[in-house]
């Protein structure tokens, strides 16, 4: 008979084995923060693929094409278009963009200005601007002298934004080198992510047999339905937020061509684009378009606030509940503490994949858990379309 300590505890075989899960999870969780930016990468590339293979089966069902030929027209068709929107835009999107750089930071300035005319508003700035750069109640940096000290305290805001405009040329070799080093990081990733994409694309089967080379066998199939359907989920999104992005940038530009706002096409470019982040790329999205309307008067201003509400009202009752009749709905509960989740993890990248990762998360947990352990039938987005 086993002895009340054998009772108590488990055996030495059965705390071993616990011990070395634990120990691989932790490692198994460590790999995965050390080669993040990868899985990152290789996800993006995963998106770009379902674009492509979406747009491929959607032309194989009217054309009687092979899927190499089908996706050479895609590719073909996609180079084109892009083609032709550049010279028809791009010149005029390139100065845009170039006075938005310019104008942002002065329409910061003078946001900040107008703020300290307030009563009190000269106090708050302070306030700020001693919360950013330096200990509250300081009188300034050291190598300022006296003198300029008490030019601060008399001219308040404005002394302080010339002080900052004067500082800014010492630093300019730095600010250039750091929005050098961030651009190409930037066109290094987006030039992975096309490379990645393209050749998951070109054979998707290719990688999927190898991803189910590493799973038991009696799990083959169901793994295989599993990839599957989130393949179809993730294009389904995708579909329906493409809709969206686009009828948000036409809209915004027309809207804000209408009423006067300057650089119209660009900031209805960029709202457009940061409609693909939900619920927080819209607010992104009206940051640059109120302080250029403000820029013009307040009048304007007004007709923005107006403008970005019906465009959200429109998009949220209209074209979202369209869209979703035949694409994936997602409850906003899982997209916002998504967005949260993924976006402490993995910065800026995760904020912006947040979406389309929580699709995909939705489906494994709904077929592999939901289903299959714990018995019950639920619908999963993509399943059985």
């Amino acid at each position: 008979m086993r002895s009340d300590d054998e009772k108590r505890f488990p055996p030495a075989n059965v705390i071993a084995r616990y011990t070395f899960v634990v120990l691989g999870i932790l490692i198994f969780t460590l790999l995965i923060w050390v080669i993040k930016d990868a899985l990152l990468t290789a996800f993006g590339g995963v998106i770009l693929a379902a674009i492509f293979l979406g747009m491929t089966k959607g032309l194989q069902k009217f054309l009687p094409l092979s899927h190499g030929l089908a996706l050479l027209t895609v590719g073909v068709l996609v180079v084109v278009i892009t083609l032709l929107f550049g010279m028809l835009f791009g010149p005029k999107i390139s100065r845009e963009f170039d006075q938005l750089v310019v104008q942002l930071p002065e329409r910061f300035t003078e946001l900040r200005e107008t703020i300290s005319e307030w009563p009190g508003g000269e106090q708050v700035m302070e306030e700020v601007t001693n919360n950013g750069g330096g200990e509250p109640g300081s009188d300034g940096p050291s190598e300022s002298g006296d003198s300029q000290n008490g030019e601060s305290q008399n001219g308040g805001t404005g002394d302080a934004v010339n002080s900052m405009t004067e500082e800014m040329p010492a630093d300019a070799s730095n600010v250039i080198l750091r929005g050098s080093a961030t651009l190409i990081d930037v066109l290094t990733t987006i030039g992975l992510v096309f490379i990645v994409g393209v050749y998951f694309a070109i054979n998707p089967q290719l990688y999927k047999k190898g991803l189910l080379l590493l799973i038991p066998k009696e799990k083959e199939e169901r793994i295989s339905e599993v990839l599957e359907t989130s393949g179809r989920a993730l294009w389904l999104w995708l579909k329906g937020q493409l809709i969206a992005m686009a009828f948000v940038g036409v809209i915004l530009t027309v809207g804000l061509m209408i009423i006067g706002v300057p650089l119209a096409l660009v900031l209805g470019i960029i709202g457009g684009l940061l409609e693909f982040i939900p619920f927080i790329g819209p607010f992104l999205a009206a940051v640059p378009i109120l302080l250029l309307a403000l820029s013009v008067d307040t009048q304007t201003a007004f007709f923005a606030v107006i403008l970005l509400l019906i465009v959200q009202q429109l998009e949220g009752n209209v074209i979202t509940p369209l869209v979703q009749q035949q694409m994936v709905h997602l409850p906003p509960s899982v997209v916002i503490l998504g967005i949260m989740a993924f976006g402490l993890i993995f910065g800026l990248a995760g904020l912006i994949l947040a979406t389309p990762l929580a699709v995909v998360v939705m489906v494994m947990v709904g077929m592999l858990y939901v289903q299959d352990v714990l018995g019950k039938e639920v619908a999963v987005p993509g399943q059985g379309r």
